[in-house]
């Protein structure tokens, strides 16, 4: 073998093991995928965070952080809802200001969330910053709201954390909501 095939050799090894130290997370993770509400939804949960029964029975599935600042929860809407994901959005801010004191509401952001193959689901999103009172305690918290339609159901993705929030925290609950992939 000359000089310049084992160069060539050694040069496209390198940029295959590149290539598969780059995607090997992404292939270990699409293993982790936890699969809810009959399978029609499924998603990567960070690491650290475990599920919750915290609101059981009311949602479909629920993760929070070991620490508990931090938890993310999926609620089905029945098929019957005739209200937009818009006038959702707009009822849920309008519930939380009856329990809690708004401080911050981003605008909403429309979206899409990954369906099976090529589909993807109308999605709107929502960030808002509220004080919350609990057993007398007030806690400043940031939730992160995102609805998806999927044809046949309606689906809220609700995440809330802690204030201050750790930048790690958040890019978990992103990478949480940019996993989520549904099925009619």
């Amino acid at each position: 073998m000359s000089r310049e095939q084992r160069f060539f050799l050694v040069q496209r090894l390198f940029v295959v093991t590149g290539l598969i130290l780059l995607l090997q997370p992404y292939v270990s993770r699409a293993e982790d995928r936890q699969r809810i509400a009959d399978d029609k939804i499924s998603l990567v949960v960070p690491d650290g965070w475990e599920e919750s029964d915290l609101n059981a029975g009311v949602v479909e599935a629920g993760f929070a952080t070991q620490d508990k600042r931090t938890s993310a929860f999926i609620t089905k809407y029945s098929a019957a809802t005739r209200a937009s994901m818009q006038e959702l959005m707009d009822m849920t801010i309008a519930s939380f200001e009856k329990e809690f004191t708004i401080r911050k509401e981003s605008d909403s952001v429309t979206g899409q969330v990954q369906g099976p193959g090529e589909k993807k689901w109308p999605a709107i999103f929502k960030t808002l910053e509220a004080t919350v009172t609990k057993r007398g305690d007030e806690f400043e918290m940031r939730f992160y709201l995102l609805f998806f339609d999927v044809g046949s159901q309606l689906y809220l993705l609700q995440a809330t954390t802690t204030i201050p929030v750790r930048e790690s925290r958040e890019k978990q609950v992103y990478e949480l909501i940019r996993s989520l992939v549904a099925k009619p």
